[in-house]
């Protein structure tokens, strides 16, 4: 759907839609709960309105872990208003009562009973419904139907294990999903009518959206779960030897290994981008926009081998490695470039790494190297993060062993002729051990290598994301946050692609006391925050060991020192010097604005936030706002105080670009 006027600046809110609840919804959000949340944000006069994705996640609570990257997940059904829930009232009524008592987000359970009760009225409407030329329509103009639902049936018949575990069908033909879809039909038009129910909802929900002149913006993942419908049924465009994941930065020492399939793009260009444009169809049923989470993947993804655990040992892909060509030609020999690959040890040596613990593990987890009886290397059996980490020891036995794992100038590779440095190649005990000119003639080498680098990432860029970006005519928003390429910002702008500001992480890092950006500063086609679901709310920064309160008011250019409290009138100073800011939109997190009232921001901060990345379970994606929507609008000093930030940044002049 096309966004509309964007002629002057713009706000909006972003709220997890799981995060809502109403007197109907039963212990989530559900699609229906945006029409009041909708009014409420009319009210105040947003433009927008951003949700994280709303797939399905099947038992997983993460929305960025789906199942599929088109199917909507059944949990945000109002089951109430399907037509046949007459025939399960008393369980409704008794779920709600149940669920509602929680306080909180019981995902599991929630999304459990949910299938389970729109199951019973499939059921009982089984007889009509296997005849309803709307349902069979539906299935017809949507081809990643059948094999989502054949997926579907398949995965709850094998106890809701992987397809990687499956007895059979893990690697299905087309032919072998049409014979499945008409062997389990019941079974399989029970997930279909789920997912046409669900899509009437939400469609309802953007028709009216629209009406009230509203926007919204949608989140689309760059990966997909590797246990997915789409991995399964079209796994000729992922890759099952690596995982996408992020290098180490200051939040992570060992970067994050996510655990996703990374794409074969050689073979979906071979398509014509066939999965991903009919991906964008999709979405552009429902948002105006779209985000795209971590597009710094599209210029090259972080690749970790499928052996281990974090991110430290991946690279990026694609890239310009280093190659036996070149290295030999600047006089390195195979031997040692081996050796910095996969570094072996004297005895003395690997008492550095091991300690007290050497003569126990040296005999267990390390052999000779062929030739050289006095040195020891790792055993192929202990070469791994997975192995190791799965040892039968203390951690700080299995933190030795990394250590020692980790101790290299080149990361594994499937070829012999090639190398990638291994992120902390120049702090690597095994570098130093090299003689000084070769140390300077590879650190030399490798920073030549990194700097080659751009064009190459600008060039993949350039090819994917035009694809997306011209596909529909949504407006396409990037998540740029992390190491961000010299290339980025340029191709972003030629493609019109708007940029991301959070402004805790806007901030000139190379610069002595790493100051911020003014906020005139922002690029006009950008988005800008106070925070994000990946990061501790407003409030929660406030309170946060690291943050500089003072450096942080003095940029605002308010006057004083901070207040040590972060009390409704502190976040109305803090929004106001926010909504300055020159990006064309301007979309804080609820939390944010709820700040603005003592009532709604009576929780520890720390409730507040919906996701702390690196971790599972705990509070994780479990945060409910602390009033139905239904009460949004009774409170009107919130309400007025957001009209008037909003009033004021909609009618600046849009001067500067």
């Amino acid at each position: 759907m096309r966004y509309g006027d964007i002629s002057y600046f713009q706000s909006g809110v972003a709220v997890p839609l799981f995060s809502l609840y109403s007197k109907q919804s039963i212990g989530i959000g559900e699609f229906l709960d945006l029409i009041p949340f909708a009014r409420w944000a009319k009210f105040c006069d947003f433009n927008i309105i951003q949700l994280l994705p709303v797939n399905d996640t099947g038992a997983e609570s993460s929305p960025y872990s789906a199942r599929s990257a088109f199917a909507l997940n059944p949990v945000f059904i109002n089951v109430q208003t399907v037509e046949g829930s007459a025939d399960v009232e008393d369980e409704i009524r008794t779920a709600k009562l149940e669920f509602d008592k929680l306080g909180k987000i019981d995902y599991y359970h929630i999304s459990s009973w949910k299938r389970f009760v729109l199951r019973k009225i499939f059921d009982n409407r089984y007889s009509e419904l296997k005849k309803d030329k709307l349902l069979q329509r539906w299935i017809d103009d949507n081809p990643w139907s059948k094999p989502y639902c054949v997926y579907c049936t398949l995965k709850a018949m094998n106890g809701e294990a992987s397809w990687k575990d499956w007895p059979e069908f893990r690697d299905p033909s087309a032919k072998d999903i049409d014979k499945l879809w008409k062997k389990f039909e019941k079974d399989n038009l029970f997930q279909a009518w789920m997912q046409f129910e669900a899509e009437k909802q939400f469609s309802a929900v953007i028709e009216e959206i629209s009406k009230m002149g509203l926007r919204l913006k949608g989140d689309i993942p760059i990966l997909i779960n590797e246990d997915s419908a789409d991995v399964w049924a079209d796994r000729k465009y992922f890759s099952l030897d690596d995982r996408a994941g992020a290098p180490p930065d200051m939040f992570s020492y060992s970067g994050q290994n996510w655990g996703f399939p990374t794409y074969r793009w050689d073979v979906i260009e071979k398509d014509d981008f066939a999965w991903w444009r009919s991906r964008l169809a999709q979405a552009s049923k429902f948002y105006h926009a779209y985000r795209i989470d971590h597009v710094l993947g599209f210029f090259r993804i972080w690749s970790i081998p499928q052996q281990e655990v974090t991110g430290i040992l991946g690279y990026f892909n694609p890239c310009v490695p280093l190659t036996w060509e070149k290295l030999s030609s600047a006089g390195f020999i195979r031997e040692t470039l081996e050796y910095l690959r996969r570094p072996n040890y004297g005895y003395d040596q690997l008492r550095e790494f091991l300690g007290n613990d050497t003569d126990r593990l040296a005999p267990v987890c390390f052999t000779q190297l062929e030739g050289h009886p006095d040195r020891l290397i790792l055993k192929p059996e202990y070469s791994s993060e997975k192995a190791i980490l799965g040892m039968n020891e203390p951690q700080e036995v299995k933190d030795k062993l990394l250590k020692v794992y980790w101790n290299r100038v080149f990361v594994p590779s499937g070829d012999e002729n090639t190398f990638y440095p291994y992120w902390y190649w120049y702090n690597a005990p095994v570098f130093f051990t090299l003689p000084e000119y070769e140390q300077e003639k590879l650190r030399n080498l490798i920073k030549e290598n990194e700097n080659s680098q751009n064009d190459l990432w600008d060039a993949n860029a350039t090819k994917l994301l035009t694809v997306l970006s011209q596909e529909t005519d949504m407006l396409v928003c990037a998540e740029d946050l992390g190491a961000v390429p010299p290339c980025v910002p340029s191709v972003l702008h030629k493609l019109n692609i708007l940029s991301l500001r959070i402004e805790r992480w806007a901030r000139n890092w190379n610069a002595p006391y790493s100051p911020y950006y003014e906020m005139g500063e922002y690029p006009r086609m950008s988005v800008c925050a106070t925070s994000c679901h990946d990061s501790s709310t407003l409030r929660g920064l406030w309170y946060e060991k690291d943050f500089d309160r003072d450096l942080y008011w003095s940029h605002a250019h308010l006057p004083g020192k901070a207040p040590e409290e972060i009390t409704p009138s502190v976040v109305r100073q803090i929004l106001a010097h926010v909504y300055s800011a020159n990006s064309l939109f301007c979309i804080l997190p609820l939390q944010d604005y709820l700040a603005l009232s003592a009532s709604l921001s009576k929780g520890s901060p720390e409730s507040e936030r919906v996701n702390v990345p690196g971790t599972v379970g705990g509070s994780n994606w479990c945060y409910r706002m602390p009033c139905s929507v239904d009460e949004l609008m009774d409170y009107t000093s919130l309400s007025s105080d957001i009209r008037m930030l909003v009033d004021v940044r909609k009618r600046r002049p849009m001067w500067k670009i």
